[in-house]
This record gives C-alpha cells, sequence and structure tokens, in this order.
C-alpha cells in the first residue's frame, strides 16, 4: 500500500479502484475510512477479511448528497430527512429501512442500512467522483485504535488494500454520531462527533442506547472496542497511578505536581475544550500504545458535549471480555 496526495489525478485512480471491486482507504472529518462499493457485496466482503471484522457488525455507508439517500434507504421519516438537512455533511450516521440494492453481507442481515455524507472535501470528492454509495468502516484491525492520519492506516493495515487518500490529520478524530431513526423516538446508539444535546436541539427527545454483545445494530455499539495492545485503566481525578509500573497518562488538563515528571504524558487538552481533547484522543492514544508500557491511564472526562463520546470510547479501550 502507498500513501498517495489527494489530487484529481489519485481522487480518479481511488474511483476506477472502487468501481473494479478494490479496497481504498481515505480521510473523512471523524477519522480514516475504509472503503469498498456498498453495491458489491464480494468488494465489501474484502473489507471484513482486511480488518478481520466479524459479519456480525455492520458497515456505515457513505454518499456525497440528500438526493442519493433515496437510492438506498427507503420509509425515510421526515425526521431523519430534517437531521439530514441540519447536519450533513457531517458526523451524523443515521439508521434507516434499506433498499435490496444494499448487501445483506454489510448489514448483518439486517433490514437497516447505516448512512451518512462525510464533511471531508476529500471524502466528498471520492464518492462524487464513484458516483456509488462506499461503505466504510474504520481503516483499522477490528477493535483497535482508530486511525487519524494515513501514517495510522499504513502502520495498522500495510499491503492490505490498494491505496490510501492522505485528508492530513482527521478534524473530528472521533466517529459519527449515530442515532436509529426506525424508532418512534429516535434512539442514539454511539456517541460520536455531534453531541447529542445539539441533535435534540433540532430532532428533539433522543432516547439513550445501550452496548449490546451480539447483533449490534450499528458500528461501534460493541462494549469493548477501539482498544489498544496497551491496558487501559480510567481514573477519577482524585486517583494517583500505581507508580511502581511503566505508565502512560492522557489527561486534558493539569496534572498533580508528583506527576508533572512522568515521561508519557499526553495532554490532549490543556485548556479544557473538549472538541480539541477528541480531536488529538486517537492519536494519543496510538503514541503511547507504541511505548511499551505496563499501562495507561486515563483521567475522567466530563462528560457534557463532546465529553460523553470522549468516554465512550475511553470506557470501550478499557473493557476487556473475560
Amino acid at each position: 500500500m502507498a500513501i498517495f496526495e489527494p489530487t484529481e489525478e489519485n481522487i480518479s485512480k481511488a474511483a476506477e479502484l472502487i468501481l473494479n471491486g478494490e479496497l481504498v482507504s481515505f480521510a473523512t472529518e471523524t477519522v480514516y475510512g475504509l472503503g469498498a462499493n456498498a453495491l458489491n457485496p464480494d468488494a465489501c466482503e474484502k473489507i471484513f477479511k482486511a480488518k478481520e471484522r466479524p459479519h456480525y457488525d455492520p458497515l456505515i455507508v457513505h454518499i456525497h448528497s440528500i438526493e442519493q439517500l433515496t437510492e438506498i434507504a427507503e420509509d425515510i421519516p421526515q425526521l431523519a430527512l430534517k437531521a439530514a438537512t441540519y447536519f450533513w455533511p457531517g458526523p451524523l450516521t443515521m439508521v434507516l429501512k434499506k433498499k435490496n440494492c444494499i448487501p445483506d453481507s454489510i448489514t448483518a442481515n439486517l433490514d437497516t442500512v447505516a448512512v451518512r455524507m462525510p464533511k471531508h472535501p476529500l471524502a466528498l470528492a471520492l464518492l462524487k467522483k464513484a458516483n456509488v454509495p462506499i461503505a466504510a468502516p474504520s481503516a483499522n484491525p477490528f477493535g483497535y485504535l482508530s486511525p487519524t492520519t494515513a501514517e495510522h492506516v499504513e502502520s495498522q493495515l500495510g499491503d492490505k488494500i490498494s491505496m490510501v487518500l492522505d485528508g492530513g490529520e482527521c478534524e473530528c478524530g472521533v466517529e459519527s454520531t449515530i442515532i436509529d431513526f426506525t424508532k418512534d423516538i429516535p434512539q442514539l446508539l454511539r456517541h460520536g462527533g455531534i453531541p447529542k444535546e445539539e441533535i435534540e436541539s433540532i430532532c428533539g427527545l433522543v432516547m439513550l442506547g445501550k452496548a449490546i454483545l451480539e447483533q449490534p445494530l450499528a458500528p461501534g455499539q460493541l462494549a469493548s472496542h477501539y482498544s489498544p495492545d496497551t491496558k487501559l485503566v480510567i481514573l477519577s481525578q482524585n486517583e494517583t497511578p500505581d507508580k511502581s509500573l511503566n505508565y502512560g497518562i492522557i489527561t486534558h488538563s493539569g496534572l498533580n505536581k508528583d506527576l508533572r515528571d512522568s515521561i508519557y504524558v499526553e495532554r490532549i487538552s490543556p485548556n479544557g475544550d473538549l472538541k480539541e481533547a477528541a480531536h488529538n484522543l486517537f492519536s494519543a492514544l496510538h503514541r503511547l500504545d507504541n511505548q511499551n508500557l505496563d499501562i495507561i491511564y486515563a483521567y475522567e472526562f466530563p462528560e457534557d458535549g463532546l465529553g460523553a463520546a470522549i468516554m465512550d470510547r475511553l470506557r470501550k479501550a478499557a473493557f476487556k471480555i473475560s
């Protein structure tokens, strides 16, 4: 696999690969995706193989316009169209009833499809050039840390894919918010780049879903996910690390005086800006995971706004099924 600059020529080459049933990684505003033609089951099967992803975990389908939504979804509620008009392009994924053109293999045999329109200009350019919906989960081995740079993709997937289009570091840094609009009251299935409160300001009440260990309704809904190889433990603000261990720290603010000399410290938002913290979270975890540490400690974040998405990722990174 090689990293390519986002030139018009390379975008055309990537679109041709997609149409020929190959895999392409590309930047979105959330994380880097691993894309295949969503209408081609054989191409999408390559995603599952490259990521070693179980087939019970459905894929998100990406489109370039609201008009394209009617090609892959049906019985679309007016509330979903209102949300799409307000939040798209952007980090909102909607679960809707799918049309038959969407293969069952990418929806875990469910009658629904998770779909979004990304905001990143590179992703939109590729989608428009290919002019097919593109299934694209995060471009990483299943369950591992999501990639927010082209280099993350290259180091994790190596030669398993044809090319990666380098769109720089992802602006948002955490995956999209997922809302199920097939319910009478929309249900939040995954915290992400748009806070629940912001969605409710447009759509009204949104109910909270929960982690599902089997047959998830949408990507990222498993209790264990986004995990570094290094053990991760979440600390409250008044807890301290075990200093007998070789440890790293993720924090969004200052540290206790006796911890300031720790070698491996990632202050992902010194000023307490949750948008900045979300942007830096996965890059910080990647850096710490490469330091051969005994353990990574992450201090709790306030769970308002994007803090809910950050804590969702940290809890899933810390969760291990015994």
